[in-house]
């Protein structure tokens, strides 16, 4: 992705006028389209459940003092949010090439943040919208819509409603928390993977996948909070970061799971 007409005074102008409102808008809550319609009533408030996405980071593009950068792509403005630090560092590098004389950097923040954050900005632009892609590894996408096909989904709905995958188990693997037991849902494969492998009876479970929305409209619709989303790779390597500056020692995963009946 490139933005090779930035450096217009015109271009300079919105992106002023972007960087303040980025820097300055509030939090709110965001919805995300997906395989599924939303249901009307929520029986856990959906302020609370994007809460959930905490544990989620995603990277952003951002300038020296840590604002988020959106790019021109046609008529549109995106900022795009990768759940894989490796391609943000990708974008970073085409977005310098284009732009020699922009410091700009990668910046982890939790997804929940990052789409509040778009919302309360759309909110307040008039003139243009800007638009946030939560962009999956490849690799997940990939192994989502195998799954999706073996579900009984054609190729044309795949295509259409499928953005972000998560996966997850039937019956569900859960955790015990403070709160309570959760079922889980893994935004990277690799990590259901590990998690199954904790499993005796592992053969029993079913491997599925669904749209990031799906999910959402799931947890939201249950009368009690009963679901969770695992950590992905990526915040516990930001996590045990933090471990070392701190001096304490490294953080490893959530107890071992087991399968809900």
């Amino acid at each position: 992705m490139q933005d090779s007409r930035l450096t217009s005074p015109e271009r300079s102008s919105r992106r002023r006028r972007l960087i303040a409102l980025l820097s300055s808008c509030g939090l709110g809550c965001a919805g995300l389209v997906g395989l599924f319609q939303p249901l009307p009533a929520l029986a856990i408030p959906q302020q609370e459940a994007m809460k959930k996405l905490a544990v989620i980071p995603v990277f952003v593009l951002t300038d020296s003092k840590g604002i988020p950068l959106p790019l021109q792509r046609d008529k549109a403005l995106v900022l795009p949010l990768f759940l894989d630090r490796g391609k943000a560092e990708q974008e970073l590098a085409a977005f310098l090439k284009t732009n020699p004389t922009i410091k700009a950097g990668v910046l982890p923040m939790p997804m929940n943040v990052a789409l509040e954050r778009v919302q309360e900005l759309n909110k307040s632009l008039k003139d243009r919208k800007l638009l946030s892609p939560v962009v999956p590894a490849p690799s997940d996408l990939s192994q989502a819509r195998t799954l999706l096909g073996k579900q009984g989904l054609d190729q044309k709905a795949i295509q259409e409603g499928l953005s972000v995958p998560v996966f997850f188990t039937k019956p569900l693997i859960t955790v015990k928390t403070p709160q309570g037991e959760r079922g889980l849902f893994f935004f990277d494969y690799a990590s259901l993977q590990k998690a199954m492998a904790t499993i005796p009876d592992r053969n029993k479970l079913t491997i599925q996948a669904a749209d990031l929305s799906a999910v959402m409209d799931q947890i939201v619709k249950q009368s009690k909070d009963t679901y969770a989303f695992y950590p992905t790779p990526e915040y516990f390597r930001l996590v045990q970061q933090q471990s070392r500056t701190q001096g304490a020692g490294p953080a490893g995963a959530p107890p071992a799971v087991a399968p809900r009946r």
